[in-house]
């Protein structure tokens, strides 16, 4: 993939803006004892304002209020944890949309900008360089591709850890149960104390998360066999993949249950809108378009 240096700008801005919320975003909720710390708490009281920080005023705590506002509703503080994951991924829908169709059309034209970068190879003077790089602006803008929109989904990366925040700091959460699970309980310590089964949770949270890592993948095969020239980038994820489930497992394993729930939700929305996306937006755009692409 060529960047331009406008597109190299762009990137470095959200990489930058991605770690400060990560650092900002990310601050211990708990104690060494697994017990959510008194000034991390979120209730119906707790006031939103701006002093408690511009992440959390943005943020944190109107998602902690939806899960609260929810739980009143229905009874149980675990709907609002899944009737809040859901609406924050119906909201960031129309990004993931508009990133992922972006990268497909961009792995579409692959062949294209090889074709150019060869045209200019062993050409390493400035002029060469400039027009290459003014032939691959020109095929982005034949085939209306925004380099731009391929990055935009790190826009949804702090909505994604606030929502993780929120979960955790919903004091009522940790005095709540579900199906007969200690909400507030981590897996790991209710294991070791005999309730197996905390294992089938962790169990069917493990095959979501392997599940959504793995349908990128599979749609991918999908698309190949609608474009058989098509490289699959997928192919070199497999280790991946396996690391990331074994890392969320982990997570599952030593933070309180709910957070299991939010993660098996959040696992099968993902793997039912990259379905919707490959089938309603990918393909259809895809299709749009392949017709102008020189093999």
């Amino acid at each position: 993939m060529v960047l331009d240096q406008r597109t190299k700008r762009y990137l470095k801005v959200f990489l930058l803006v991605f770690a400060l919320v990560v650092l900002v975003g990310c601050k211990s909720n708990l104690d060494s004892d697994g017990n959510l710390i008194a000034s991390r708490a979120i209730t119906g009281s707790t006031k939103w304002t701006i002093d408690a920080g511009i992440f959390d005023f943005l943020l944190v705590i109107p998602i902690a209020k939806g899960i609260l506002f929810i739980e009143s509703v229905t009874g149980n503080v675990i709907w609002g944890v899944i009737g809040m994951t859901i609406l924050i991924n119906i909201i960031i829908l129309p990004v993931m949309i508009k990133s992922s169709v972006s990268t497909q059309k961009m792995q579409l034209v692959q062949p294209e900008i090889e074709r150019i970068q060869n045209k200019y190879k062993g050409k390493n003077d400035q002029a060469s360089q400039m027009r290459m790089s003014q032939e691959i602006q020109n095929l982005y803008k034949k085939y209306d591709i925004n380099m731009f929109s391929s990055f935009i989904m790190f826009v949804t990366f702090p909505i994604m850890i606030a929502m993780w925040q929120a979960v955790q700091r919903v004091q009522i959460l940790y005095s709540s149960s579900f199906l007969g699970l200690d909400l507030g309980a981590t897996p790991m310590s209710m294991i070791g104390k005999g309730h197996y089964q905390y294992v089938i949770l962790i169990v069917i949270m493990a095959l979501t998360q392997f599940g959504a890592m793995q349908i990128n993948q599979i749609m991918s095969k999908r698309s190949q066999k609608v474009y058989p020239n098509e490289k699959n980038p997928m192919d070199q994820m497999k280790t991946m993949n396996y690391m990331m489930t074994a890392m969320i497992v982990y997570f599952g394993l030593v933070m309180p249950s709910a957070m299991s729930f939010y993660w098996i939700t959040t696992n099968i929305i993902t793997v039912l809108r990259t379905v919707y996306i490959q089938i309603h937006y990918i393909e259809k755009e895809l299709d749009a378009n392949k017709k102008n692409v020189v093999r």
